[in-house]
């Protein structure tokens, strides 16, 4: 029985993103710490599964170190040329017989691996990404794109926040009150005698309501207004 043929899989951006830092410096050579480290890799296991395309196209040796072909892969002039190598050096004429094109479709790609590699529908899947990204032979920018694999969910629009808008809204208003009493202050000006002038007082009132109320509490400040400002409730 011939042996089973393996081949490779590189997710594109663990791929590009470790050109760019080839494109910065070549390192002396690759182990899981540094893939771990560059890519944001939470296990061993996940760098070392990357160590063995690389061995496989040549990019490094059994021990990590680069090979000549790891300076032409960074050269962007070259690249084209490196992906050229690495299909002809692993893949069977067959595939590449069936795909002469520089785009392929993806899906009868990962057809072919599931049925003549007899996998399952992951890894062909996998097998099909990197010989579609050789076969291309495209640079694409990778560069800022974080490698972490931590999500910053985007802010949204909460009805508290929602409610701070009404209440900013809502203060702004000018409110005639006394200066020393939460009484409501009439809006007429206050008896007097003839020739006397009594100045009138204006405050302007800005509440700053915590993200984390309740929408109970934020109802609670209304109410205490409308019954201390304004004699209701």
């Amino acid at each position: 029985m011939a042996e089973k043929q393996f081949y490779p899989m590189m997710p594109e951006r663990s791929w590009w993103t470790l050109r760019q830092q080839f494109k910065k410096t070549i390192p002396t050579a690759l182990s899981v710490s540094y893939l771990k480290s560059l890519l944001g890799l939470t296990s061993d296991q996940s760098a070392r599964n990357l160590l063995s395309p690389l061995k496989q196209m040549k990019i490094i040796d059994d021990e990590g170190k680069p090979l000549p072909r790891a300076n032409d892969w960074r050269n962007d002039d070259k690249y084209s040329i490196v992906c050229q190598e690495i299909l002809k050096d692993i893949y069977p004429s067959e595939l590449l017989d069936l795909f002469p094109e520089k785009d392929v479709d993806a899906s009868s790609v990962k057809n072919w691996f599931m049925d003549v590699c007899a996998i399952g529908a992951s890894a062909a899947g996998k097998n099909a990404t990197t010989f579609v990204m050789l076969k291309s032979g495209n640079i694409k920018d990778f560069s800022n794109i974080k490698t972490s694999t931590t999500k910053i969910a985007k802010p949204k629009t909460t009805l508290i926040q929602k409610s701070n808008n009404a209440i900013t809204n809502k203060i702004s208003t000018p409110t005639h009150v006394s200066s020393n009493t939460t009484q409501q202050t009439p809006t007429s000006p206050i008896p007097c005698s003839k020739n006397e002038v009594v100045p009138t007082v204006h405050i302007d009132l800005q509440i700053h309501i915590s993200p984390e109320a309740s929408n109970a509490q934020i109802d609670a400040i209304f109410a205490s207004m409308a019954k201390h400002l304004y004699g209701k409730g």
